[in-house]
């Protein structure tokens, strides 16, 4: 099942589970908080988010891209790091005017971010509560999230996790095929490991 697929599938599933539980997310067009995040993506999601890029999109990442792994390649290792770049209110290079530049192909870790309450608590200035975020339809994108990740497996041999932005600008900088290369290249921009950096598997 390709990344696409996924998409619609999810799209499908909280549709269902919203509508059987009878909730209404109030997360809308141009409340963005969510995008200030550190989004976690895998290559394959990466590569099928491709080519949906408009050249501006493509020109942005190429910009951010080095930024990020630099901030990547400092703050891996501190416990406190996603919630401090939330905080520095770093907007993700594909948000536009308050809006997701590529909305029908976001990725499953953006799909299934949902909440149902006042959705100015998900400012990084709130103190977000605990239980602001709708739990099931984060877990079912984390299961199509793993669903994708054996696919990946299955199709290179292993598995690259690593944050949005960044992957996206190395698989547009062309990327390694083998697990010996990505392991080269991500040791030696520093950004592999740690409790935040780059994951193979």
């Amino acid at each position: 099942m390709n990344p696409e697929a996924h998409w619609h599938a999810l799209d499908q599933d909280l549709a269902d589970y919203l509508a059987l539980k009878g909730l209404k997310p109030s997360c809308q067009a141009g409340c963005s908080a969510c995008c200030f995040g550190w989004v976690s993506l895998s290559r394959l999601e990466g590569e099928a988010l491709l080519p949906h890029l408009s050249p501006l999109q493509r020109a942005r990442l190429l910009e951010e891209g080095p930024r990020r792994l630099a901030l990547l390649r400092e703050g891996k290792d501190d416990p406190h790091f996603p919630s401090r770049f939330f905080r520095s209110r770093t907007p993700c290079p594909l948000l536009e005017g308050g809006l997701c530049g590529v909305y029908p192909h976001r990725p499953l870790a953006c799909r299934g971010l949902l909440t149902a309450k006042d959705p100015a608590l998900c400012d990084p200035e709130a103190q977000t509560p605990k239980d602001h975020f709708l739990a099931v339809p984060w877990r079912m994108a984390h299961r199509r999230m793993e669903a994708l990740w054996e696919e990946e497996r299955r199709r290179y041999g292993f598995l690259v996790l690593g944050e949005l932005a960044s992957l996206l600008y190395l698989l547009l900088m062309g990327f390694p095929q083998t697990r010996e290369e990505t392991e080269e290249r991500l040791k030696g921009l520093g950004v592999l490991g740690g409790r935040w950096g780059y994951q193979l598997v």
